[in-house]
């Protein structure tokens, strides 16, 4: 149970919040790199703030606010229509009203009309981008951006990626505690296609600190399992459904205060000698699971297990109460992530780096145990 002043404190994500300052200390992913082939520029908007992201004519990155200082247009209207696409200069993005230049810093270039431009005045709000894995990171925070760490779901390239993005109709911090709790697997996944001698047996548990976040290891008969949560907001775990060997990582970033959105990297490790019919066939397994209720996107996934987990979390209002509810020992990786975030948000307003934020480049690939 959490007081009315604490719980605001997890779940507040508006611009100046303590969640917000501390989320933003990070890279989060903004967009599915395949997003921005479907549309660009694409409008993105990570805690509710209104930004345009696009690939400009060169192929370089820019995050730049989605209004353009002119008269207030929005920057990535009318990406859908093909005629609009002279819009991407080689060194920037045109406003589709009347043409001002913006570059990726968000410096405005051009006015056209203006007999004097004044554009070297006028800059909008901008924020480093890269490209990573499948996905584009923005970092949001002030100062130097730290390093992206390389984990291993997203960073390897021994095999086969699929990426994709969801939408939560809740709170970002009810998806968190969903990540860290195993024991809803055994009652709430009762009905998937997983192993049910594994799945249903009400596991030991136990969570513990990391570099990272926490870990928390749920122990069934005949096998353990473990997820890493990293901070702020992403999920490391097994998946061997389909494969001994696959891994998925999730990242949650809020859009506003109840709605979110899940990022996802399947990744399934394949031999480079693997004969390419066996190849075919594990993927194809893969994506059967992955899009196991709707496989019309590419990007959006449905499984069956997605849906169960949005209802339980969903079901809890758009923003839980938790100044009502009645914890118990099972609840050992949520009570352990709260914690940890009111610890993280207390090194935020001292000036200190946040746990999990890494400052000195990795050199390798963070690979992380597969116990299932």
């Amino acid at each position: 149970m959490l007081s009315p002043e604490k719980n605001e404190l997890l779940t507040r994500v508006s611009p100046g919040s303590e969640a917000a300052e501390l989320m933003r200390r990070y890279w989060l992913p903004v967009a599915v790199s395949a997003q921005l082939e479907q549309r660009n520029p694409m409008p993105v908007t990570p805690f509710g703030e209104k930004l345009a992201l696009f690939r400009d004519a060169s192929g370089k990155l820019g995050l730049i606010a989605d209004r353009c200082a002119h008269r207030g247009t929005s920057l990535s209207a009318g990406a859908e229509n093909v005629k609009t696409a002279g819009r991407l200069a080689p060194n920037g993005l045109r406003c589709p009203y009347h043409g001002w230049l913006y570059d990726a810093t968000g410096q405005c270039l051009e006015q056209p009309g203006e007999p004097r431009p004044f554009g070297d005045k006028i800059k909008l709000a901008s924020y480093p981008v890269q490209e990573r894995g499948g996905f584009i990171w923005a970092y949001m925070g002030p100062g130097e951006p730290p390093e992206l760490p390389p984990i291993d779901a997203f960073a390897r390239e021994d095999g086969v990626r699929i990426n994709t993005v969801g939408r939560w109709p809740c709170n970002y911090f009810q998806v968190l505690e969903n990540l860290v709790d195993p024991v809803h697997v055994s009652v709430l996944h009762q009905d998937t296609d997983f192993d049910q001698a594994k799945f249903q047996a009400i596991p030991t548990l136990n969570a513990e600190p990391t570099r990272w976040g926490l870990k928390t290891i749920a122990g069934r008969p005949g096998y353990e399992r473990e997820v890493e949560f990293l901070f702020p907001s992403a999920v490391r775990l097994a998946l061997p459904i389909m494969d001994p060997g696959i891994m998925l990582a999730f990242w949650i970033v809020p859009v506003s205060q109840t709605e979110t959105l899940s990022f996802h990297a399947w990744f399934l490790p394949l031999p480079a000698d693997m004969p390419a019919a066996e190849r075919e066939k594990k993927v194809a397994r893969m994506k059967a699971f992955i899009y196991e209720l709707d496989d019309s996107d590419p990007i959006h996934h449905a499984s069956k297990v997605n849906v169960q987990d949005k209802f339980a979390c969903y079901s809890q209002g758009e923003v839980a109460d938790r100044t009502v509810e009645t914890l118990g020992r099972t609840d050992m990786g949520v009570n352990l992530l709260r914690r940890l975030y009111f610890a993280a948000m207390e090194d935020v307003k001292a000036g200190r780096d946040p746990i999990g934020v890494v400052r000195e480049p990795i050199g390798d690939v963070v690979r992380f145990d597969n116990v299932f």
